[in-house]
């Protein structure tokens, strides 16, 4: 009898955990087939260059190494440290890629918990498919780089400040996750920034504007629950400025630290790390912060040439997203924006307020600070920026549909004439066919449209680095583990080795090695091509005369594989 009440139970449980809507099935189903279809990603697609530079540089040599190492911008210090951690696991993929891939199935399961807050007729579910739907998430879903964490980064804040923006939101907890959150991002990606200042400066408008509105409503201004919140999100603020800069200060102190002690004519050259930083502190933190200002990851343009490129490179990231249609994004962005401030103009009392004022601020803070810096960063740094695209279509649609289903219930009614009140959600009167109001779910239909051509084009499942997987299966085909001497003549070579075999190959010359692979480049006299700064051999410095002594096994348009 037990046991068959204890089974009862947990067969309730269960039943309460899984989706019983149809949208939220369907939305359920959806996400379980995108991370199966990121698994494939994550093994299949060959590595790009700045992941391997990633894997070989910080995270193969764990997660403490990672978070005090810094040469150039491209490392991402948490990502890194994240990942150094799951490579204890054993599995160079998932070592690298494990992270990116939990954001990736985690991203697509907080847009719908978002727009599933905001609006309805089936949309959370389109912004699914849009958002999976778009070149540049797809390509950095499970890319072992910051820009998937960092997109989760900014939709857990997104998500964190619509809860602390809601009436009767009580406690630290939400504060204290929204500073986390922002905190993970910046440490990630230092190009968070533009969108850590533009979130948190959202929450201060809303909570600004709501305090103002309701201070009739209490004797002591102090009293205010929106001027409570808004103390606690300005000091949640200041604790993630200190806790980003704490995290950054130990960056600082070990860049300096080793430049000081390894750069001759320096008053510490020869001393020990430790001793630097007990005795100069300031000096190697100073230093270090000198050498990260000199390293800048985004350079900023002369004026003129900033102009010139500025709307061509909008144009490029709108292309970025959905390719083909990016006359038709420009449209939904625009109409999605004027929807969104004619509501907060018109209807601030309306849930989609909070949301609104995020992606308008959002949208309107990279675009001014764009101007005034002078700068166009890559493009994938707002790959975030898909979801606030998603949001305008939304946005748009949801806007359309409410309007349409007014016009239709006015038509049914037969009252054509009659002036009705602006709900936030509309809901088409039932009547006895059963079609009827199905009409709101053409925008899904049309979006998943949208989707399956994006997902069966040649382009969304390719290959993204030609020669780092003509290298991969060049080694292979080598078969590596039967080589006693293997010779890398280039980075990539060197960096596939250690991932995919665990080698940590330094020899870089021909002499006496047993497996050479030759970049057909390197046949050129005075080479000075896109990949000569890859190469550590050169056709001048290349021992010609043991290379014929070896023999040629496979070759292909890149690479030509010589064997002893």
């Amino acid at each position: 009898m037990l046991n068959e009440s204890f089974v009862s139970k947990s067969e309730k449980k269960i039943y309460d955990l899984l989706p019983h809507e149809p949208e939220t099935m369907a939305t359920t189903l959806f996400i379980f087939g995108m991370a199966i279809y990121y698994i494939w990603r994550m093994f299949a697609i060959t590595p790009q260059y700045d992941e391997l530079y990633t894997y070989y540089t910080f995270i193969s040599k764990g997660p403490v190494y990672g978070a005090i190492h810094w040469p150039l911008p491209n490392n991402h210090v948490g990502y890194s440290v994240l990942s150094g951690f799951l490579d204890l696991l054993g599995n160079s993929y998932i070592g690298l890629r494990g992270v990116s891939y939990l954001c990736a199935v985690s991203n697509l399961i907080l847009v719908y918990r978002i727009c599933k807050m905001f609006y309805s007729h089936g949309l959370p579910f389109a912004a699914v498919l849009l958002y999976s739907g778009m070149q540049v998430i797809n390509e950095y879903s499970v890319q072992g780089r910051g820009y998937t964490l960092a997109t989760t980064c900014f939709l857990l804040s997104v998500y964190t400040l619509t809860k602390i923006c809601k009436n009767g939101s009580k406690g630290r907890f939400h504060y204290v996750s929204l500073a986390s959150f922002m905190v993970l991002g910046l440490y990630t990606v230092p190009s968070s920034v533009y969108w850590v200042v533009p979130v948190g400066l959202s929450g201060v408008i809303y909570l600004l504007i709501n305090a103002y509105k309701s201070r009739g409503l209490y004797i002591d201004f102090k009293d205010n629950i929106y001027y409570k919140k808004l103390s606690s999100l300005v000091m949640a603020g200041i604790g993630a400025a200190f806790v980003t800069f704490i995290l950054y200060g130990v960056i600082w102190l070990a860049i300096g630290s080793n430049l000081l002690v390894k750069t001759e004519g320096s008053m510490f050259f020869g001393w020990s790390h430790v001793l630097v930083l007990v005795r100069a502190p300031m000096s190697a933190m100073r230093t270090g912060i000198n050498y990260m200002l000199s390293q800048p990851y985004i350079q900023s343009l002369a004026k003129d040439v900033f102009w010139s490129r500025y709307f061509g490179w909008i144009w490029s990231l709108l292309a970025y997203m959905i390719p083909g249609i990016e006359n038709v994004i420009t449209i939904f962005i625009f109409a999605g924006i004027a929807c969104m401030i004619y509501e907060c103009i018109r209807h601030f009392d309306y849930s989609r307020t909070v949301i609104n004022i995020i992606a308008v601020v959002n949208f309107a803070f990279v675009f001014i600070i764009l101007i005034l810096q002078h700068k166009l960063p890559y493009l994938r740094v707002f790959s975030y920026m898909c979801f606030l695209v998603t949001i305008c279509v939304c946005s748009a649609l949801e806007r359309l549909i409410n309007v349409s289903i007014r016009l239709y219930n006015k038509e049914k009614s037969g009252n054509v004439d009659e002036i009705t009140l602006s709900r936030e959600t509309e809901r088409v009167q039932r009547h006895d066919a059963w079609y009827s109001g199905i009409g709101v779910y053409i925008p899904v239909l049309a979006i998943l449209i949208v989707f399956l051509f994006r997902f069966f084009s040649p382009n969304f499942s390719c290959q993204l680095g030609e020669r780092e997987n003509d290298v991969f299966n060049t080694l292979y085909i080598a078969d590596v583990r039967k080589r006693e001497i293997p010779a890398v003549l280039d980075c990539e070579q060197q960096y596939l080795l250690k991932f995919g075999w665990d080698i940590d190959c330094q020899k870089t010359d021909v002499f006496d090695a047993d497996m050479v692979i030759l970049d057909k480049d390197m046949f050129t006299p005075n080479y000075s091509g896109e990949d000569f700064w890859k190469f550590y051999q050169t056709y001048e410095t290349i021992d010609w005369d043991y290379l014929k002594t070896m023999h040629v096994i496979y070759e292909n348009d890149n690479f030509v594989l010589y064997v002893k």
